[in-house]
């Protein structure tokens, strides 16, 4: 944020500040004021023309402005600001001298003659009530004045690590930025670590004695030195060192004073400094992380949409860096590329990290962050990886700006704050997503599922569920098989996908082989790489990846069915099949095999004797082959079984009262009736005179409460035509028993559902 500083008096000195205040990109001049608004035009306009004429529309002689405008600064050139304006004074406006201005916020050639004046502008500051720069340039500025009224050739500020007991170069004028961070001085050891360990002020005059200040390097480029500590409230902060290179006496005892008073001053404003600078860092953490929060919380859009908003938001708080974010595919055990802060993509999720692979890779497998510095010691590039209670969840890989200051002076607290929140996040919209996707697959697959059921053939049943659950699990190829009773082997039935020719014989072989595995183990089998077998890589069938399940039919396996190649529909190149995948795959299975025994019973039915002459139901005989295959099926799967009855109680009232056609109406109609709410695998069979059972798979959870429903409707249908309950009404009863709860075999559920629990008339 920039600093919005008014003037008060348009003097000469103030009005040549201008200059220097404008050159600093944290600074911008809002106000500059004199009660005299025609004698300050005029001194403006004498001493910089240019700068007069651009910036009249800031001077003012209105002294309400300094309450209605956004003041943080007032520059009090006139010496009497507090005095004419109280209201303002005693608001958050802080106040300065122009000496104190040009402190902070431009150069620094002082002469000796003016070390009085420079330190009663440095306790101005230090009085202040708020502080305008950073640490870094209230450590420039420091260094800037001892230099400039010292006139020492090169100099330094090292501030005190408390956790290691050394100084490090936190600014030095005369030494490379890129050595800084690498001069580590320990307490006791050279000038600087003798002054610090002392709390005492040192001046030498001529070559230092590598014996008594133990020099690990002896300077033969330094003549003279000061070695002041840096103090506040009895605490040393670090020191304060001036040399310079060729005469002895450069730096007297008046100097070593003048530094000391400097220096005593400079500790107050580095922990003044410091104490902003926490306040900057709180301040960019929580800015970041509420971006963070609501990006990844917009909820209307895509979690890549939204996963690249945030690397963007991340590359500007860098300086303008990189950002990439990589999804761990739990699957393939690697980081898939899924959003960067750069322009383009489309392919992202081609790019692959092997865990341990580089540097992203390494964090990654570490779960700890790695950092790269510039050799100034700047942070440049930073590989986070994104973990929760679960585990790995993905890895940012950020490359700093020029300017990466907008999370404060400790960027890598800031970024491993933001990882950490990040990684939660992420977990959890990935989750969202994955959810959305699964339901959305489950309800395909159930319709799919009702859909198969009601085919007539076993063949049409093969040919619609192939095609459909290839667009369901997303691969290019599905491949069925069933047994040949004649020859025992498993013929390929099905073949949905776009391979042909040479490619689509390779593909048969391999299938053949993975196929053989699965009917020999009667198990689901999931290979992430088909091609680590040697035989199937000398196959080269041209695929990475497949899932293979058994069909099987009373205990026996009667075909297979295999995927290969999982290509979702955002990404251009195959991936790895997971476990959710099988786990789909194998309930799919499950209702192409009683698709299949539905198909092939039905199309026997309809071939064959077994069908009632009256209502064109199956007999009582189909109705326990499907009960017995029904219960071998719940048996090996863990599932449910319901088996129903419905009775004309009066049964011998009616046909007592009615004529035979009658009857045979009354029949037809309890029949539709019965049919019309079953599902489409369940069984309805007319088991005796006047009776009906029905068979529900995989019934709902309340059983007793669907066979409600079901008498309801029935009951309803029955009663609404009064034909048909003439000469008298007909009565319902309705029974039922449930596998495993009830019974658990096929004549105990018969004999349970037969006795009437519910009664309708």
């Amino acid at each position: 944020m920039r600093r919005r500083v008014a003037i008060h008096g348009a003097t000469e000195e103030a009005l040549r500040l201008v200059p220097t205040l404008e050159a600093d990109p944290d600074v911008e001049i809002v106000l500059i004021f004199d009660e005299d608004l025609d004698a300050a035009r005029a001194r403006w306009a004498r001493i910089d023309p240019e700068r007069a004429r651009a910036g009249n529309d800031r001077l003012s002689d209105d002294p309400d402005a300094f309450e209605r405008l956004r003041i943080h600064t007032v520059v009090d050139a006139a010496r009497d600001f507090a005095s004419l304006r109280p209201a303002a004074a005693r608001g958050d406006i802080r106040v300065l001298s122009p000496l104190g201005a040009r402190l902070l916020w431009g150069p620094v050639d002082q002469p000796r003659e003016r070390q009085a004046e420079l330190l009663r502008a440095l306790r101005e500051i230090v009085d202040s009530l708020d502080l305008s720069a950073d640490a870094d340039t209230v450590i420039e500025r420091v260094l800037d004045v001892a230099m400039g009224a010292t006139r020492a050739d090169t100099g330094s500020v090292m501030l005190l690590d408390a956790e290691d007991g050394t100084l490090h170069v936190r600014h030095a004028v005369g030494i490379e930025p890129e050595l800084w961070h690498k001069i580590r001085v320990p307490l006791g050891e050279g000038i600087a670590g003798r002054a610090a360990a002392d709390g005492t002020a040192l001046r030498v005059s001529g070559r230092a004695d590598a014996n008594a200040f133990q020099l690990v390097r002896e300077r033969v480029d330094v003549e003279a030195a000061l070695a002041v500590p840096l103090t506040h409230a009895g605490e040393t902060l670090g020191v304060l060192n001036l040399s310079h290179h060729a005469d002895p006496d450069a730096l007297p005892e008046s100097d070593l004073g003048f530094v000391e008073q400097l220096a005593s001053l400079a500790g107050a404003l580095i922990v003044r400094a410091r104490e902003q600078d926490r306040y900057r860092d709180r301040a960019g953490r929580y800015d970041a992380l509420h971006d963070l929060h609501a990006v990844l919380g917009d909820r209307t859009a895509l979690l890549e949409e939204r996963l690249q908003r945030l690397c963007r938001s991340l590359a500007r708080r860098v300086g303008g860096g990189i950002v990439t974010l990589y999804l761990y595919d739990r699957d393939e055990t690697t980081l898939r590329l899924e959003a960067t802060s750069l322009s383009g993509g489309g392919f992202g999720g081609e790019y692959r990290v092997e865990i341990g692979q580089g540097i992203d890779g390494g964090a990654a497998r570490d779960r700890e962050p790695a950092w790269l510095r510039h050799a100034s010691g700047r942070l440049a590039y930073a590989a986070l990886p994104l973990v929760t209670a679960d585990g790995l969840v993905g890895l940012l890989s950020i490359q700093t700006g020029e300017r990466p200051n907008l999370l404060g002076s400790r960027p890598e607290r800031a970024l491993a704050e933001i990882a950490s929140s990040a990684a939660a996040e992420v977990a959890n919209a990935e989750r969202e997503a994955k959810l959305a996707t699964r339901a959305t697959r489950i309800s395909a697959m159930n319709e799919l599922a009702l859909q198969i059921l009601r085919k007539p053939e076993p063949n049409e049943v093969i040919r619609q569920a192939s095609g459909s659950i290839a667009m369901i699990l997303e691969c290019d190829h599905v491949i069925l098989r069933l047994r040949d009773d004649t020859t025992g082997r498993f013929v390929i039935r099905s073949y949905y996908g776009p391979a042909d020719g040479r490619q689509q014989e390779r593909l048969f072989r391999l299938d053949q082989r993975l196929s053989g595995e699965v009917v020999k183990t009667r198990s689901a089998a999931r290979h992430p790489d088909v091609n680590r077998d040697d035989l199937n890589r000398a196959i080269d069938a041209g695929v990475r990846s497949s899932l293979a399940v058994p069909l099987q039919r009373d205990g026996r396996v009667i075909g297979t069915i295999a995927l290969y190649d999982k290509v979702p529909s955002d990404r251009f190149h195959s991936t790895v099949f997971g476990e959710e995948d099988l786990e789909l795959f194998v309930q799919f299975s499950s209702y192409v095999e009683r698709a299949l025994a539905h198909a092939a019973t039905r199309s026997r039915a309809v071939h064959s004797p077994g069908l009632d002459e009256e209502t064109n139901l199956p007999d009582l005989n189909y109705l326990h082959r499907r009960v017995d295959e029904e219960l071998a099926r719940s048996g090996e799967r863990g599932g449910a079984l319901l088996l129903g009855s419905c009775r004309i109680e009066n049964w011998a009232e009616l046909r007592e009262a009615s004529r035979p056609e009658q009857l045979t109406r009354v029949l037809q109609r309890v029949a539709q009736s019965l049919a019309r709410p079953l599902r489409g695998f369940d069984v309805l069979a007319r088991s005796g005179e006047c009776e009906f059972r029905f068979l529900m798979p995989d019934p709902e959870p309340a059983p007793g409460e669907s066979v409600s429903r079901l008498a309801r409707e029935v009951a309803e249908a029955i009663s609404s035509d009064d034909s048909l309950n003439a000469p008298c009404r007909i009565a319902l009863a309705f029974g039922y028993a449930v596998f495993p709860d009830d019974a658990e075999d096929r004549d105990a559920l018969l004999r349970q559902a037969a006795a009437p629990r519910i009664r309708m008339v």
